[in-house]
């Protein structure tokens, strides 16, 4: 196999799709869906890492129904206005769908990977995947690699790893109980965006269900944050962050905002962007011990803040 940006990209194109998957999931119910992140240790492990050894991207990790891309970049884009400082000089950022090609879901300082990082890091999974199934003397074919996303998942995680990336914005692709990115062991900080019904065969039909799902990415002692919810939907939260020995904040819009450009300019965006301001004023608080930054308080004082919000 070449070793090029198409052939990266063609090779992929090979693995489960994300329909496939969810209709997989669909068809056995739950019980598919309880082995989603075992798999992914598992997957983890034939890269060569523990999910542990994450701690080191310093993850912002953002669940939600609406608006979870939307956070993800704001606060992505808030972050690199402070660059470059001791603190840090590389930002990552997971999202997805892509748009127009596949590097836009890898990001580095808000930028997608060139097609020859992409090429590179691509096949570094693809050829641990590989050896490790020849070790165990299982066959080298597509049987041996994830499904898309979860392939991706990987490729980022590595990628960040790789770059020695000083923080890292990683957005869910379904529900965060079982979703591949919630490997994550300890996050600086969880965000939950707005809830609503979505993906109701792995999620569930109703509102409660589907909250209980998104506070899946709470991590004991780890901040989280989210925004106003239906009522039924903000009990489920609290619960779960009880359980979890977790504090939850729900963050206000910031009327503030009214007054600024956005960069993502719809009157909804607003409460995307508060909740940004907040995942990033935490973020800065449990790192502020090690740097020269000051802690954000008030949240919208430095102009960085605004200038991310409006880029």
């Amino acid at each position: 196999m070449e070793r090029t940006y198409s052939d990266a990209v063609a090779a992929l194109n090979t693995l489960q799709s994300n329909s496939i998957t969810i209709d997989n999931i669909r068809k056995a119910g739950k019980n598919l869906n309880l082995q989603a992140i075992p798999e992914m240790i598992e997957w983890c492990h034939r890269t060569g890492y523990e999910p542990v050894e994450f701690d080191r991207l310093n993850a912002i990790h953002i669940a939600g129904t609406k608006g979870k891309g939307s956070t993800s970049a704001f606060v992505s884009s808030i972050l690199c206005q402070f660059l470059p400082t001791t603190l840090f000089n590389k930002i990552g950022l997971y999202t997805s769908p892509h748009l127009r090609f596949v590097r836009e879901r890898i990001q580095i300082n808000n930028e997608p990977l060139s097609e020859e990082s992409f090429a590179k890091y691509f096949f570094e999974v693809w050829d641990r995947l590989e050896k490790s199934a020849r070790a165990r003397g299982e066959p080298t074919d597509k049987t041996s690699k994830p499904a898309y996303f979860r392939f991706l998942t990987l490729m980022a995680f590595h990628t960040y790893m790789s770059e020695g990336v000083d923080a890292a914005i990683i957005e869910c692709g379904i529900g965060g109980e079982y979703d591949s990115t919630n490997i994550l062991v300890h996050p600086r900080v969880t965000g939950i965006t707005s809830l609503g019904i979505d993906h109701t065969p792995l999620l569930g039909h109703t509102i409660e269900e589907i909250a209980w799902h998104k506070a899946g990415i709470m991590k004991p002692g780890v901040p989280a944050h989210t925004v106003a919810q239906p009522p039924a939907a903000e009990e489920v939260l609290r619960t779960r962050a009880r359980e979890k020995s977790v504090t939850l904040s729900v963050v206000n819009e910031y009327p503030t905002l009214q007054n600024w450009h956005l960069g993502l300019s719809a009157p909804f965006q607003r409460t995307n962007a508060s909740l940004a301001i907040d995942l990033v004023s935490t973020f800065l608080k449990t790192l502020s011990v090690h740097s020269n930054i000051p802690p954000i308080d008030p949240p919208l004082q430095p102009p960085e803040i605004r200038r991310g919000c409006e880029q």
